[in-house]
């Protein structure tokens, strides 16, 4: 490595010394994840000035097309030029337009989730492409304690609480150590600007209130307390290899192992060796080997279910049935078994993404929606004349059919079973057949409207 004299490049330094040596040693080719942003910038610039000649880099930018074309754009050719003033190689993936959107839907998760699935996705083949040994990601210890923060609201489990790691093979984060503070003082010395996301300021993502009002509300009443909270996902790293060993060596014996095709949609466990586990290992190995078997998120509530039916079931012989997550679990003395509930795709189910300016259609009907205010859109049918507005909604807005375990807002504010609704309209066959609008522009992704008028049904819309 170069002679370092800047104290932010002698920790990045340090900091990739760590990574390396935890993935094998030195690598001769990295790759580096490069938005624009200031994190990112301020990693490649001190990268190119640390790494000696015969490392190359290589540098993958990603436009996720979430936010208006021209600002998406912009950054992507900001990381272009910048790479061709440090002579860097640099490769530029752009995201169609919606897929984003469309993936959240599929995987019943947040804007943020699937950006974040469809990005490491892109990383994984990029990686594969370079032959590289590690790609950079230019995450911060300011990252680290937001993200810790996030869990605990969330009520993550304390593996989560370890934080982001230095090492997630093949992701190395030389900026682990270094504050926001750090990066921005150091492209100020270098007279280097970067891209500003507009997103970064949207209060409607979780990390953005975090940092906004969470974070700054603690460093006042609390002085140290970033440090305390990075001590605390130390130890719990440490806790969560000997638990991760524990658990894996519990799997073997509890697992029964099926078909190499079977595995991918079916599991089974043995109910006694299971119980016999202690509490913290059963949550781990009902987490690590149901996840792979759904796209969806498994509940805390639903893993509980099955560890007390499961000494249910050894006291008294009883069968017993439950579902979640995309899952159907049938709990015996003998076995727990797991199967992956295929959902049935019949010619009425549907979703589609509504763009302002632009028509889609569906069927027998055809869809358009304009904005009729900052926060309001109004949807129209075109066939029909029939239109709705949705309040507090912006662009896109997603456009399809019921799925089981829909929920929708009532007046009161409380959540209510958008299935249990379409039954009380007596909409029998026609339950799959009437729209759903959801809004995409949030990270909720609320549902906010059960369009039954086209159906010869109420209308429910949440306001």
């Amino acid at each position: 490595m170069a002679h370092i004299s800047d104290s932010f490049e002698a920790s990045v330094s340090s900091c990739l010394k760590t990574c390396l040596e935890e993935i094998g040693g030195k690598s001769n080719a990295l790759g580096l994840a490069v938005s624009g942003g200031a994190d990112s910038v301020s990693m490649l610039l001190a990268l190119h000035h640390i790494l000696l000649p015969e490392t190359k880099l290589y540098v993958i930018t990603v436009n996720h097309n979430l936010r208006p074309e021209e600002e998406s754009a912009k950054d992507a050719l900001f990381v272009e030029a910048l790479c061709q003033r440090l002579a860097v190689d640099c490769t530029k993936k752009t995201i169609p337009r919606g897929t984003i959107e469309q993936v959240a839907l599929e995987r019943d998760c947040g804007i943020e989730e699937a950006a974040r699935f469809v990005r490491y996705q892109l990383f994984e083949e990029f990686i594969s492409e370079h032959s590289l040994s590690a790609l950079c990601t230019a995450h911060t210890f300011s990252d680290h304690v937001e993200t810790l923060l996030m869990r605990f609201i969330q009520g993550s489990g304390a593996e989560a609480l370890a934080g982001i790691p230095l090492v997630r093979k093949p992701f190395i984060r030389p900026l682990r150590t270094v504050t926001r503070q750090d990066v921005e003082s150091y492209l100020a010395r270098k007279n280097q600007n970067f891209c500003t996301d507009s997103t970064n300021t949207d209060t409607a993502f979780l990390r953005n209130r975090v940092r906004s009002s969470v974070v700054p509300l603690l460093d006042t009443l609390f002085s140290g307390w970033q440090k305390s909270v990075d001590s605390l996902s130390q130890k719990m790293l440490a806790d969560e290899a000997v638990l991760h060993e524990l658990t894996l060596s519990a799997e073997k014996e509890i697992v029964l192992r099926n078909d190499a095709k079977v595995q991918a949609t079916a599991l089974n466990l043995n109910t006694a060796a299971f119980c016999k586990q202690m509490p913290a290992l059963r949550r781990r190995l009902l987490y690590r080997t149901l996840s792979p078997l759904t796209k969806e998120r498994i509940p805390f509530g639903f893993i509980q279910d099955i560890c007390s039916f499961a000494q249910l079931c050894l006291v008294d012989g009883k069968k017993r049935s439950l579902s979640a997550a995309g899952l159907s679990l049938c709990v015996t003395q003998e076995t727990i078994s797991v199967q992956k509930v295929q959902k049935v795709v019949t010619e009425s189910a549907f979703s589609a993404i509504l763009y302002q300016g632009q028509s889609v259609c569906v069927g027998q009907w055809c869809f358009c929606a304009t904005p009729l205010n900052d926060t309001t859109v109004c949807v129209t049918e075109k066939t029909t004349g029939l239109s709705v507005r949705l309040c507090n909604t912006g662009f896109p807005v997603g456009l399809r059919s019921f799925v089981s375990g829909d929920c929708i807002r009532d007046a009161s504010g409380n959540m209510r079973s958008v299935s249990g609704i379409l039954d009380a309209w007596k909409a029998g066959s026609k339950k799959t057949q009437v729209p759903l609008l959801q809004d995409l522009s949030h990270t909720q992704m609320n549902i906010m409207c059960i369009w039954g008028e086209l159906c010869g049904l109420k209308n429910w819309l949440v306001t």
